[in-house]
């Protein structure tokens, strides 16, 4: 499973065009994933299987369970931010997944409010993973520990003693994952520095392609971040980072001074514009989505609606209509994979020592691999879940589990799908005039004032959003009417603004002045 079918030798080109939609790209080799991933991956099963053995020492099954959902789950945030932000970060999420837990066990025996208050979780994850940047996973665990949580007990002084277990597990993995810091206090910074020297490496040797610096300059931009508010500061970093910022600038691409642009300024009512943040029609799609999956469970009378949620969330955090379309085949492939896996489990019956290693080994392979191959990461999480489960209620029988996770797992898949392609179908589009608009008017206002001024950095952020903007209003696959001329207009003024900020840094004053007279006579008015 480490590579598409497309790399087998002499298969049949139907089957070559048909497997990368079944099992993802190829995987990189190990030694990479190991090398990316295995600080989060460690931690992860360090902070699952600490409270997940001392629970069932203590006879405590149901805590075991929910304690260890609580601290593998809670522990692969934030691995990437400089301390100081991980400190509170890290603490938000534990909250947050302890919070989950608790309203998963209160409404365990409640589906239709389950599946709501499930879908109210996903929306707010998902809102505040935009809000505060906190980066992948975004708004799966809590949902997937609220649910799993919902399996384990209803009772008030069981619910009680879960969520306990689960803020003393949260609280484990608050120290792990800041523990590093012991050792290499400046080591997220560095690495973000080493990541933006990366990009701009690449950007210098003629990946930008024609005018398209938008994943550069974030890059960028979150290393400045990240030596900004890094816990000890280094100078030595300020001063890479700053050579880097200036690297970046001198490798944009620049534009033909004298050619005027044909392209016109497009009709502001052509498109219903909308200009609240992006992340907004994201959350609402998810936490609906979300919620209808579970209730469509509920309706057809399935055991386990939290499934179909939790497929739901997963399917939806694709970053777009065709990337949700991808997920949405992976996820199922992956977890007929990991049901096959949970069968084998459950079909041997090992002793719960080794049950618990094999828990600790499927996470640490959810994490080396969910960034980059999610066939096998929904392969692995699958059996996860399900043996945590059925470690923390052994009364239910494991084929009743795996019967239930097929069935719901293909409910929140098709909801999810439906979700992804129909709800809020042009967030982008009807966004970009704002984002065109706003971009504009701070090329005309760089243009207008010295080079290397507090201007040309306002333009330089007005630019990364109207990146994102603009990405997502190209993926969508019903794009808003006028859309097309917003999307030249937003090229044209992405060139000559990129443009702008890369004969300044070049220090070509001729170049920046005729680049300037273009805003001026294509932009402005």
């Amino acid at each position: 499973m480490s590579a598409t079918v497309e790399s087998v030798a002499g298969t049949p080109s139907s089957v070559r065009r048909v497997a990368p939609h079944l099992l993802g790209p190829r995987l990189p080799p190990l030694a990479t994933l190991w090398s990316l991933h295995r600080v989060r991956a460690l931690s992860a099963a360090f902070c699952l299987v600490v409270p997940l053995t001392i629970g069932l020492a203590l006879g405590s099954p149901g805590a075991a369970s929910v304690g260890a959902l609580a601290g593998g789950f809670s522990a692969v945030y934030g691995h990437s931010l400089p301390y100081r932000r991980r400190a509170w970060i890290s603490a938000g999420t534990a909250v947050v997944i302890v919070c989950s837990i608790a309203l998963g066990g209160f409404t365990g025996n409640r589906p239709v409010l389950l599946v709501l208050v499930l879908g109210g979780i996903a929306a707010a994850a998902a809102a505040g993973t935009a809000i505060w940047r906190i980066g992948p996973p975004g708004a799966l665990p809590p949902v997937l520990v609220a649910g799993s949580a919902s399996a384990l007990a209803s009772a008030p002084d069981v619910v009680a003693q879960h969520v306990a277990a689960a803020a003393a597990a949260a609280a484990l993995s608050w120290v792990v994952v800041m523990l590093p810091w012991w050792w290499d206090p400046a080591g997220p910074e560095r690495r973000a520095v080493q990541a933006a020297s990366a990009a701009v490496t690449a950007a210098e040797g003629g990946a930008l392609g024609p005018t398209r610096p938008g994943a550069v300059a974030r890059a960028v931009r979150g290393a400045v971040a990240a030596v900004a508010m890094g816990s000890r500061r280094r100078p030595s970093l300020v001063t890479e980072v700053q050579e880097i910022e200036d690297r970046f600038a001198r490798a944009l691409p620049p534009v033909d001074p004298t050619g005027a642009s044909a392209v016109p300024a497009p009709d502001p009512s052509a498109i219903r514009q909308r200009r609240t943040p992006l992340w907004t029609s994201t959350a609402a799609r998810i936490g609906i989505g979300v919620s209808v999956a579970g209730l469509v469970a509920v309706a057809v009378d399935l055991p386990s609606p939290y499934w179909a949620a939790s497929s739901a969330v997963a399917v939806l955090l694709g970053v777009d209509a065709r990337h949700t379309r991808a997920r949405a085949f992976h996820r199922v492939t992956g977890t007929l994979l990991g049901t096959l896996v949970a069968g084998a489990a459950f079909a041997l019956q090992p002793p719960t020592a080794v049950t618990v290693l094999l828990v600790a080994v499927l996470l640490v392979a959810v994490e080396l691999t969910i960034a980059h191959q999610y066939v096998i990461s929904v392969a692995c999480l699958t059996p996860l879940v399900l043996l945590l489960v059925h470690l923390g209620a052994p009364d239910r029988p494991g084929t009743a589990l795996i019967v239930a996770r097929i069935e719901e797992n293909l409910v929140g898949m098709a909801v999810a799908l439906l979700a992804g392609l129909f709800l809020f179908a042009r967030a982008g589009s009807r966004r970009l005039p704002a984002a065109v608009t706003a971009t504009t008017a701070c090329a005309v206002a760089a243009a207008h004032a010295p080079a290397r001024s507090p201007a040309d950095r306002r333009l330089e952020d007005a630019l990364v959003t109207l990146d994102e903007v603009a990405t997502a209003a190209r993926a969508e696959l019903f794009s808003a009417p006028g859309a097309d001329a917003w999307g030249r207009r937003s090229r044209q003024v992405g060139d000559l603004s990129w443009a702008l900020l890369g004969a300044r840094a070049r220090g070509d004053a001729a170049l920046a002045a005729a680049v300037s007279a273009r805003i001026d006579a294509e932009l402005a008015g």
